[in-house]
């Protein structure tokens, strides 16, 4: 299909998701209060397009596959994020034999960007309750992730910890630290790992351990990283449900086993639902949530029904900064979220949860924002 190039300059900005920087006009025929004129600015000055020798962009000329070729070329040889790469990635691949001819190797290219790649993240949470308590606190984390040889990677991630607004920390620790290695048709990843299992009611914590996954099917083994407790368990992706095995040998020495199912799928267009339901096989207590998402306004409204034996100190909701005191009585209420990209990598998450415990008494509802930032 041919493109003239002041869409394809739109397009490839766009995709690349840069912020526009303030230089001189850099073609003649664009004007600064041209609507493209943000677009091709950007572009010109990373690098990824020329123009012509006369000075001139002439935007509304049909562009070859040559010349587009020649835009993903540069556009392989920047510092991308995972969207950014994938989106590159899949026009190299349509542009492929212009690559070749024009003695570029997509295979070297791609595996020398994946040799070492440096990214990180800035978190600030604020959570407060109905009584007036409230909290602030800030975290900071850097990873290295790449590649040692076709078989074998690597992933570091140093955090600073939650730094409270008075400034005191437990300072800054490895808190990820793994090898990945394809062994025996499984993909194994061995070391201080982050493991989520269904939506996170159970398991949204760190462990010491392995994990294995072959097709949809994941098992893992290790230590919960904060309570030293032993985790072992299974998940398999079955159509549009999860299906879990979860057996936590807790210090006390009172373990838990844990059955569950998850799914979550489209209703109509940019609504879709969700729902989870986990047993503790021993006391016979359930964990139950079922919610709805409104995805491209970024909102959903989930209600939770957690029964004491099926409360965990490794959940999602245990590693919120509001006060959870009362979680080990159980819980049951509403959860309402809002999340949205306010900038380049950068989200807010604003939560309010209203619960009461299983006897029915009402509990200090708990508001908190979350501001994320990742490079």
């Amino acid at each position: 299909m041919k493109k003239n190039l002041l869409k394809v300059a739109i397009t490839t900005a766009l995709t690349l998701a840069v912020t526009v920087p303030v230089f001189a006009n850099p073609f003649a025929d664009v004007q600064k209060d041209h609507w493209a004129y943000d677009a091709v600015n950007v572009l010109a000055q990373d690098g990824i397009i020329d123009g012509y020798g006369d000075g001139t962009f002439k935007g509304d000329k049909t562009i070859t596959r040559y010349e587009m070729a020649q835009i993903v070329a540069k556009a392989m040889n920047k510092d991308l994020n995972g969207e950014q790469k994938l989106a590159v990635e899949k026009l190299a691949k349509e542009f492929s034999s212009e690559l070749k001819d024009m003695g570029i190797a997509v295979d070297e290219v791609k595996a020398e960007q994946e040799r070492a790649k440096i990214t990180g993240d800035a978190r600030l949470r604020y959570g407060a309750t109905d009584n007036g308590s409230d909290d602030t606190d800030f975290r900071a984390r850097v990873g290295v992730t790449g590649k040692i040889n076709e078989d074998l990677t690597f992933n570091t991630r140093l955090s600073s910890g939650n730094i409270a607004y008075n400034g005191e920390s437990a300072g800054v620790k490895l808190d990820t630290a793994t090898v990945g290695f394809h062994a025996f048709g499984l993909d194994n990843t061995i070391g201080r790992q982050d493991l989520l299992v269904g939506n996170g009611m159970i398991i949204d914590d760190t462990i010491n351990g392995i994990t294995s996954e072959i097709g949809g099917l994941k098992v893992f083994y290790g230590n919960q990283a904060s309570e030293k407790e032993r985790l072992l368990g299974a998940e398999l992706q079955a159509g549009i449900f999860n299906l879990d095995y979860i057996k936590a040998d807790v210090e006390t020495g009172n373990d838990k086993e844990f059955y569950g199912a998850n799914t979550s799928f489209d209703l109509i267009k940019n609504v879709s639902i969700n729902a989870d339901y986990n047993k503790e096989n021993k006391s016979g207590d359930t964990a139950i949530a079922y919610g709805v998402n409104f995805n491209k306004l970024g909102l959903s409204a989930t209600y939770k029904d957690v029964e004491a034996g099926a409360v965990t100190n490794y959940s999602g909701i245990s590693g919120d900064i509001s006060n959870v005191s009362f979680l080990g009585e159980g819980y049951k209420g509403m959860e309402y979220k809002y999340t949205r990209e306010i900038a380049d990598n950068t989200a807010l998450t604003v939560k309010y949860q209203d619960f009461k415990n299983q006897a029915g008494d009402k509990q200090q509802n708990r508001t908190a924002a979350t501001l994320n930032v990742k490079f």
